[in-house]
């Protein structure tokens, strides 16, 4: 007896779980199934993974390119595809199965691991630009302090109680960590009741102490206003403070202080040789050359001196400086009335720049660094020409921690330490700093080059945001795509800055934008459930994510590269991850029962290959691709076979009048149309065994959509 179409795929779909349940224990299916699951995970590289034929074959049947496994060098270039590049050669294939095929892996964003990617050294750099711009109130507020009150303090023993002045002092004269000195220590080494010959003490105790008769003792020394100025200024060049508005001001005041009736020598030497006044000048003047005091003083004396070997760039600024300070014959000065007032001027109006460009030079040394950080020893080596860490300083000033307070020790196990990894050494500091720092840098435990650890690879990044535009429908008005843009932007600056789980989950905005990109229905779910849906073991049917009634959630699951234990897995490793093995091996799976249901009946292999695939369509152009797609929907529908000789777009507009391929979502509509199909298929081919429907699946020419199970 001749079982119908519509019965036989009953007999194959009332429980497809327990249908699949069943091919699985066939023996043949079994060993596939499971030397794939066992050695896909092994797998690095396209070469390797091409030369496993057994692999790669289970690979190509479970995506539907069973008929090209002999194409090697064309797989090859698609697996090597980076899917983000719409010029890529999977993209430029009209067969969506190739995309499908090639994002089911990860080999085509796969290159040489390397220090930094460049987000995270964009986003190192603007760490760096920003922690120098949010310093400078700081400073400000700290030196402000120092110079509203240490003009009332008449004792060691008062100075040294008010750490407010006593740690501007500190630093001021060359202490990295003030905080750690303590005011006792420092009393004694003022008072001399401590010895102590270091540089920097001898530096504070000139400005506030000195020795009385033959002994040891000193006694206070008051500050008079212009040591109080130059200390502020000193503190702002040590801390890298120097644009504030305040500290401006202050450049300002010293220079119209000089220039005061107060002030009885007005000369060109006493000028030039005040460090912080030559440098106020020149760069009023634009001038980034450094000059001695004694040249300085003869070129603004005498600018038709100046040797012809410097430049007449140089030369004109030197008299501009020489009219506008009111430069006598005698060496003395007497600006005339707006002589000051332009170099005040000037001053403001390349201070900023002068000091901008001293960042970016900074910047631009550590971008050429990172071209010889292979290891973090490399990183935290010191120069060879000056045995300074350059590269280790810029990148731990960027992340706030001052290079002088912390151990190498803990530096590389930082760096060396996985910040995605709850359990982790850096993760169990509880610093944000050297969170940051761990995260800015792609080193393994051994401190060598390892792949970038992102919450989410950049090619799920593009697809998470396609998903999400494609929410809001076709024909948008301009706020619309300005939303979705303004939308897009936000979230993958903050899935690209994420660095663990708790970062995602804290982060509302991102979350949201990824539950509507995947459809997922519940966008209320508490932290605990997302945590357990980014945490399951998505090659586990029987995991949290996969069993949801909602399947759109494992697909959600699936966006993200998070491991069972709440680690963020190194991307671009090639191979296959849990999700994309999962679905192979389904695919693999409903390709093998289609095949087997058509060796009884290729009516029902068509219907079980439509409910497969229809699900994912968008438009009716997608059913005219696929040509037995279109063979199931002619026949249902009682389309004739002779519209194929038809315009494309009337074939298309056709068969919208008479389906919406979005009712192919709902499986209760699309079963409906099935089995439809299967009764009309039936009728159509009472002999099934002269019927040609088999030419469907065999490959060959067309659009190359053929034989997809």
């Amino acid at each position: 007896m001749v079982i119908s179409t519509l019965l036989n795929y009953r007999l194959y779909t009332n429980n497809m779980a327990q249908t699949l349940e069943r091919l699985s224990s066939q023996e043949q299916v079994k060993r596939d199934k499971s030397y794939y699951e066992e050695n896909i995970g092994k797998v690095t590289s396209v070469d390797q993974f091409l030369g496993d034929y057994k692999l790669y074959s289970y690979a190509m049947k479970a995506y539907g390119l069973e008929d090209q496994i002999s194409a090697k060098g064309m797989i090859r270039k698609v697996l090597q595809s980076d899917l983000t590049d719409s010029s890529s050669y999977a993209n430029k294939l009209a067969d969506q199965r190739y995309r499908d095929f090639a994002s089911a892996f990860s080999f085509g964003s796969s290159k040489a691991p390397t220090a930094q990617s460049s987000a995270q050294t964009e986003r190192l750099t603007e760490a760096y630009a920003e922690r120098v711009d949010t310093s400078a109130p700081i400073a400000a507020k700290a030196t402000s302090y120092y110079s509203d009150h240490i003009g009332a303090i008449t004792s060691i023993d008062e100075f040294v109680a008010d750490r407010g002045l006593l740690d501007v002092a500190l630093r001021a004269s060359g202490f990295p960590e003030p905080s750690i000195i303590s005011s006792d220590y420092a009393k004694q080494v003022l008072t001399g009741d401590a010895s102590n010959g270091d540089a920097s003490w001898a530096t504070l105790r000139t400005q506030f102490s000195a020795a009385t008769g033959s002994g040891t003792a000193r006694s206070w020394v008051a500050q008079t206003a212009k040591m109080a100025s130059n200390l502020v200024y000193t503190y702002n060049a040590q801390t890298g403070n120097a644009t504030s508005p305040q500290a401006k001001q202050a450049d300002t005041d010293y220079l119209n202080a000089f220039f005061s009736a107060d002030n009885a020598t007005k000369t060109v030497s006493a000028f030039t040789g005040d460090e912080r006044l030559l440098k106020f000048a020149l760069t009023a003047m634009g001038s980034e050359i450094v000059y001695a005091s004694g040249s300085a003083a003869s070129y603004l004396q005498d600018p038709s001196s100046i040797p012809s070997t410097v430049s007449s760039v140089e030369k004109a600024r030197f008299q501009s400086l020489h009219d506008m300070l009111g430069v006598q014959s005698d060496g003395t000065m007497s600006p005339p009335s707006d002589g000051l007032d332009k170099v005040i001027s000037g001053y403001e109006t390349n201070y900023k720049t002068a000091f901008n460009k001293s960042v970016n030079f900074d910047t631009t040394e550590f971008r050429a660094s990172l071209a010889d950080v292979k290891s973090v020893t490399d990183l935290m080596a010191a120069s060879s020409v000056d045995g300074k860490r350059r590269t280790l300083n810029y990148v731990l000033k960027a992340v706030g921690i001052d290079p002088n307070t912390v151990s190498f020790t803990k530096i590389r196990a930082v760096l060396t330490s996985d910040p995605t990894d709850p359990n982790s050494y850096v993760s169990k500091l509880k610093d944000e700093r050297y969170t940051q720092l761990a995260a800015a840098f792609n080193f393994d435990e051994n401190g060598k080059l390892r792949p970038e650890r992102l919450i989410q690879s950049t090619s799920d990044q593009t697809r998470t945001g396609t998903l999400y535009a494609a929410t809001f429908g076709k024909d948008l008005n301009e706020a619309t795509k300005a939303q979705i843009k303004a939308d897009t932007k936000t979230y993958l600056a903050a899935v690209g800055s994420a660095v663990s789980l708790n970062d995602l989950l804290g982060d509302k905005k991102a979350i949201q934008y990824a539950l509507t990109a995947y459809g997922v229905k519940n966008k209320d779910l508490s932290k605990d459930e997302l945590r357990k849906i980014l945490t399951s073991d998505l090659a586990d049917p029987k995991s949290y994510a996969n069993t949801q009634t909602d399947k759109a959630i494992a697909k959600f699951a699936a966006a993200f590269n998070f491991e069972t234990d709440g680690s963020v897995r190194a991307t671009d490793t090639g191979g296959q991850q849990g999700a994309d093995r999962l679905a192979t091996d389904k695919l693999y799976l409903l390709q093998t029962l289609e095949e087997q249901a058509g060796e009884t009946s290729e009516g029902t292999r068509l219907a079980l290959y439509f409910l497969r695939k229809a699900p994912a369509l968008t438009s009716a152009y997608g059913i005219l691709a696929d040509k037995a797609l279109y063979q199931v929907v002619r026949t249902a529908l009682g389309l004739p076979d002779g519209m194929v000789a038809m315009d494309t777009d009337k074939q298309a507009a056709m068969i919208q009048r008479k389906l919406d391929v979005k009712d192919f979502t709902d499986e209760k509509k699309l079963d409906k149309f099935v089995s439809r199909f299967a009764g009309m298929y039936d009728v159509a081919n009472q002999d099934s065994s002269s019927n040609p429907v088999v030419q469907l699946f065999g490959g060959g020419s067309g659009s190359g959509i053929l034989g997809i199970f």
